[in-house]
């Protein structure tokens, strides 16, 4: 009897123990982080930097900072082969500043158009959390006047545009002489079938 006691105070004493009231753990606010719709745009071309882990309705400032310029071509001057001066001189932007508010969410979108070629530091900061999120993009363009665009992606050959993937007069032209003998063959193999069917019944 003793024994089924112990036994009973123990496993009450157990199930009492296992019944405090279940806390949920905390955990830290995930990090914001932003990405922008193209990484690399033209001169004037509109894109969206984007981002989210900030506070629901929380005001942003938007920072874009100029980063490297593009690399200048080099002039050779009468002294030597090894002495070069540019002949563009970069001048660094300064900063500039926009605002934003981030949606219930925590995130944001936000258009941006930059004019002159160059790497570029965007930077969103949460003005109540102090949240940061950064993220870069390159402009690239015909920064100089002799440039031929070789720097540019996608381009049909020394910078005289886009490759022409669409159709042409030629492939027009062609397609209605295919066509045209497609039908032309189908009509000869009727006029053979009905004269062969014609011989067959006389």
């Amino acid at each position: 009897m003793k024994k089924s006691i112990a036994a009973l105070a123990l496993a009450g004493t157990i199930a009492l123990a296992g019944t405090a009231p279940a806390v949920a753990a905390t955990y830290p606010a995930p990090p914001a982080n932003a990405a922008v719709s193209d990484g690399v745009v033209g001169p004037g071309e509109t894109f969206t930097f984007s981002g989210r882990g900030f506070l629901a309705g929380e005001r942003l400032i938007i920072r874009v900072t100029p980063g490297t310029p593009p690399a200048s071509t080099g002039a050779s001057i009468a002294g030597g082969p090894s002495r070069s001066v540019p002949s563009k001189i970069n001048v660094v932007m300064a900063a500039q500043e926009f605002s934003t508010t981030a949606d219930s969410n925590g995130a944001f979108a936000f258009p941006l158009t930059i004019s002159e070629p160059g790497v570029y530091t965007l930077t969103a900061t949460g003005v109540t959390s102090g949240r940061v999120a950064t993220q870069t993009i390159t402009v690239a363009g015909l920064s100089n006047a002799g440039d031929t665009g070789a720097g540019l992606a996608n381009t049909g050959g020394s910078g005289a545009g886009l490759a022409n993937t669409g159709a042409d007069s030629s492939l027009i032209l062609w397609s209605l002489v295919g066509g045209g003998a497609l039908a032309a063959g189908a009509a000869s193999v009727i006029v053979v079938r009905r004269r062969a069917n014609a011989e067959a019944s006389a």
